[in-house]
């Protein structure tokens, strides 16, 4: 029997600056659950950015996940929901994690509904939406699901501030069996995750505790990070490691 997983990517690598908006398309399966401030769902099912902030190998990056994400999860029940970040307007947000996960988005079956959930990006994530019940409301043992987030609240707490537990990455790595934390929850605390590279798979027990396994994307290939010694080397230039 397939186990639920609720995997957790960082945006994939900044560096571009296209001052335009871009409208990006996705296919008539995704339905919009849009809780953003600035996000908004075109009459063709396509949201507009306000600008591509992903350079050439953010864009690579996001492509590359699109089509090594599924061969990944293959074995794991099928995604039903993905949930993301408000584009925002410019100035204030980051559509980074919506338009990297968008290629993975429009790569799922197409017979296949699936819930794309916007929300407002901040310092502190919600933990009413980041536990495991409500990540996997669609059906444990039946349903997964994808997040795709920015640092900031995924890891971090703000800009260049070391790892928070309120963050979706340490509320879900406190959901080990037992009441303890998850296996290979130091490399979660020790390591920041890298941009479009770093894929961290919570798989889901019965018991709805979490067991994790971490892998490294390169090009389309995925590779299992095992142990600190195992932590790949960055790919992003130091000027695309922002937030």
């Amino acid at each position: 029997m397939s186990k639920s997983a609720i995997v957790v990517v960082r945006h994939a690598c900044d560096g571009g600056t296209k001052p335009s908006p871009q409208t990006l398309p996705f296919n008539a399966n995704i339905k919009f659950n849009n809780q953003g401030t600035y996000t908004k769902i075109n009459a063709d099912n396509s949201i507009t950015i306000p600008i591509n902030w992903l350079g050439g190998l953010g864009l690579k990056q996001a492509a590359n996940l699109g089509v090594a994400l599924p061969k990944l999860l293959k074995d794991y029940c099928p995604v039903s929901r993905i949930i993301t970040e408000d584009v925002g307007n410019g100035h204030d947000g980051t559509s980074n994690p919506l338009h990297t996960i968008s290629f993975y988005a429009n790569n799922i079956n197409k017979d296949q509904n699936i819930s794309f959930d916007i929300f407002n990006g901040g310092a502190v994530p919600s933990p009413e939406t980041f536990n495991v019940d409500t990540l996997l409301k669609d059906g444990k043992g039946k349903f997964s699901t994808v997040i795709c987030w920015e640092a900031m609240g995924m890891w971090r707490q703000g800009s260049g501030t070391p790892y928070y537990k309120k963050s979706i990455l340490g509320l879900l790595g406190h959901c080990g069996p037992n009441g303890e934390k998850v296996n290979n929850y130091n490399q979660i605390k020790e390591n920041s995750p890298y941009k479009g590279q770093i894929i961290y798979i919570f798989e889901c027990n019965d018991d709805s505790s979490l067991n994790l396994k971490i892998y490294n994307l390169d090009g389309t290939n995925f590779t299992d990070i095992t142990g600190a010694s195992h932590w790949p080397g960055n790919m992003c230039p130091k000027s695309e490691q922002h937030d």
